[in-house]
């Protein structure tokens, strides 16, 4: 997970952990940009702001608005307002709309007056300049997968975790923080003194980011057998139809870069980087090796074909003209197993 699409990394942009560090600092900055794309980490970064103000005052000094054109004159208002005590004041800005954003650019000054901490959640690219450049901006909740491992060790209470079984379970997670906390859970309350590679298999769904990202491969593959156990973990998520098919064509999106990326000789390196940027996904070593081996194993008229065909279903499914996408991925991949051979 990282940078929005139409934003280039300046040195003002800091890791997560460096972000939630300053924010829950003694000194913190004026102004924070997280991107959005995390359902773990930016709940956090807006309870660490919230904490800037003592409990007694944050009727007077602490604030949350939308980032629309009708709101900025109350944003002004409360930037422009002296603390009613605590000393500190927090303005928190979810989403930013264009009008408002470029309103919200002609008042620098206030952003930066006063002891007032203002934690902006949008797309980068959305930012004014005027404010992005005075900004600290968070733009990857990339975690080292070193950290993740130690994270999950240290949440299990004590109880031993083999290798594999946090392998397995951060995998059927995507390594989503969120989806670890509460599976993490489910696996101390169900499973006895040591968590094995089994236990995650029977206790923890595969996710749909999961499943989706494993369709994908078993496509490029051919393994149609794991293509449909795949499919059926997809069902079982409980996603959305519409959530299904972004993640299945984003798999293939993915795909068709790594395809690109292969074809004309370009380091690793720019795979990566066009994933942090684009997708909000970090690639460590081991699924970026794993994706260009699948990306070798597929024509590029056949990714064409395939993102082709899922836009159709796309557009079937927003207009009702398909009953469930799941059914017509089903059918798309019985076509795909006979013609892909």
């Amino acid at each position: 997970m990282a940078a929005a699409k139409g934003y280039a990394s300046q040195s003002n942009d800091l890791s997560v952990t460096e972000g939630l560090t300053s924010l829950r600092g003694k000194k913190p900055s004026s102004l924070y940009v997280f991107a959005p794309g995390d359902d773990y980490f930016v709940p956090q970064a807006k309870e660490a702001a919230r904490l800037l103000v003592a409990q007694a005052f944050r009727a007077f000094d602490y604030a949350e608005f939308e980032g629309s054109e009708d709101n900025v004159d109350v944003i002004r208002e409360f930037l422009g307002s002296e603390s009613f005590g605590s000393g500190r004041k927090v303005l928190i800005i979810n989403g930013l709309e264009d009008k408002g954003a470029k309103r919200l650019g002609t008042m620098v000054p206030l952003f930066l007056s006063g002891s007032t901490t203002t934690v902006i959640f949008a797309d980068p690219a959305k930012v004014p300049q005027e404010l992005l450049k005075k900004a600290h901006v968070v733009t990857s909740y990339a975690v080292p997968l070193t950290a993740v491992r130690s994270w999950i060790k240290k949440r299990v209470d004590g109880r031993a975790i083999d290798d594999r079984a946090v392998h397995e379970l951060m995998e059927r997670t995507a390594n989503s923080f969120f989806l670890m906390r509460s599976e993490i859970d489910r696996l101390l309350a169900y499973t006895g003194d040591a968590i094995t590679v089994a236990d995650v298999r029977e206790v923890v769904p595969r996710c749909h980011i999961a499943a989706a990202a494993d369709l994908v491969e078993a496509v490029s593959l051919r393994k149609y057998d794991r293509a449909v156990t795949a499919l059926y973990d997809l069902s079982a998520s409980g996603a959305a139809d519409t959530t299904i098919l972004y993640d299945v064509e984003l798999g293939f999106v993915r795909l068709l870069n790594a395809k690109l990326v292969s074809k004309s000789n370009r380091p690793k390196a720019d795979l990566r980087a066009w994933c942090l940027r684009t997708q909000h996904q970090y690639l460590d070593d081991h699924t970026l090796g794993a994706l260009l081996t699948a990306a070798s194993h597929i024509k590029l008229r056949e990714l064409e074909a395939m993102l082709e065909r899922l836009e159709e279903i796309e557009y079937e499914t927003k207009k009702g003209l398909t009953s469930s996408a799941l059914a017509a991925l089903q059918r798309l991949l019985s076509v795909v197993a006979l013609t892909m051979q």
